[in-house]
């Protein structure tokens, strides 16, 4: 089964100049994490809102797990759960009250719904904290107390609209463990997220969406072939020739100082040499998802014209 099948899905909001989402088809395999990536405006929220019955589409179908999202959403809004990007806790509710009742709310039993909250509760590590009302913790607390929410659940498919905003490190690893442990247990997920290394350490299918249109989509290995080269060299500019460094590979002003040259492993040593003779900082390591996102948004290209002015 699908998780979701979207056939041409337009959604046109009265105020706007064009359209928030513009003819998107896609599918979404059921038991994988797929991610939406896009600037801010590309319409990725507004797929999830319509996908999560929120919204209704202007023009188009969707179907999530067998049902369709507009005259079947009763049907869908019971297998699903989310975290939505503008989600915020009840100041005077504890992460307790909010996970427990929640459960509750969904149809658990009492003894159900606190063994759920417990375990969800001690797994993204804020069990110490489960008697505190939300208003008295941290920003980063607060938003793992909406993912315990929607993953404490017996949903089917889970809908994570940046779940991980505001969250340190550390705290952004244990909801990665949490996504992963519910992939493992057969869950689907549609994430959206402006991580560049949490799509590349999560997904198992990524979708790049531009002014509400899909402008390339694949697995991490195929979108890294985007970019012909294979392996990428952080100089620094100073004064260092663009036309010669345009000889080894494509190059992209990151603007902090440094030039980036997509290249290949043959050119490695090349690029090195010119680096140390006129005493520069260089880096070399393999293309990134966060390269391929940029180089696909065409930011930073240093194409003929601007190398000869």
């Amino acid at each position: 089964m699908l998780a979701i099948d979207a056939i041409g899905v337009t959604k046109v909001y009265r105020s706007a100049s064009q359209p928030a989402i513009k003819d998107i088809s896609l599918r979404v395999e059921a038991g994988k994490i797929f991610t939406l990536l896009g600037r801010n405006g590309a319409g990725k929220t507004t797929f999830v809102r319509m996908c999560a019955t929120q919204l209704l589409p202007t023009s188009g179908t969707i179907s999530v797990l067998g049902y369709d999202a507009v005259r079947q959403a009763k049907h869908v809004r019971d297998l699903i759960s989310i975290v939505p990007q503008e989600g915020r806790p009840l100041r005077a509710l504890t992460p307790w009250d909010h996970v427990y009742n929640w459960l509750q709310i969904r149809g658990d039993s009492k003894s159900a719904a606190r063994d759920k909250t417990e375990v969800m509760l001690r797994k993204l590590e804020i069990y110490g904290a489960r008697d505190s009302p939300a208003m008295n913790l941290s920003g980063g607390m607060k938003q793992k107390i909406l993912v315990a929410m929607a993953m404490a659940t017996d949903a089917q498919l889970l809908f994570l609209d940046e779940p991980t905003i505001g969250l340190d490190p550390v705290s952004r690893r244990q909801v990665w463990t949490a996504i992963k442990d519910w992939k493992s247990k057969g869950g689907s997920i549609l994430l959206t997220t402006h991580y560049m290394d949490e799509a590349e350490m999560l997904s198992d299918y990524i979708v790049i969406i531009d002014k509400g249109m899909i402008i390339a989509q694949g697995t991490i290995q195929e979108l890294r072939k985007v970019i012909p080269q294979n392996i990428r060299v952080d100089i620094a500019r100073d004064t260092l020739d663009v036309d010669t460094l345009k000889s080894y590979g494509s190059v992209v002003d990151t603007g902090a100082g440094m030039l980036r040259i997509f290249t290949f492993e043959s050119a490695v040593r090349e690029l090195s040499d010119l680096a140390l003779r006129h005493n520069l900082s260089f880096t070399v390591s393999s293309v990134t998802l966060d390269d391929v996102f940029v180089y696909i948004m065409g930011n930073g290209i240093i194409d003929d014209q601007n190398a000869r002015d």
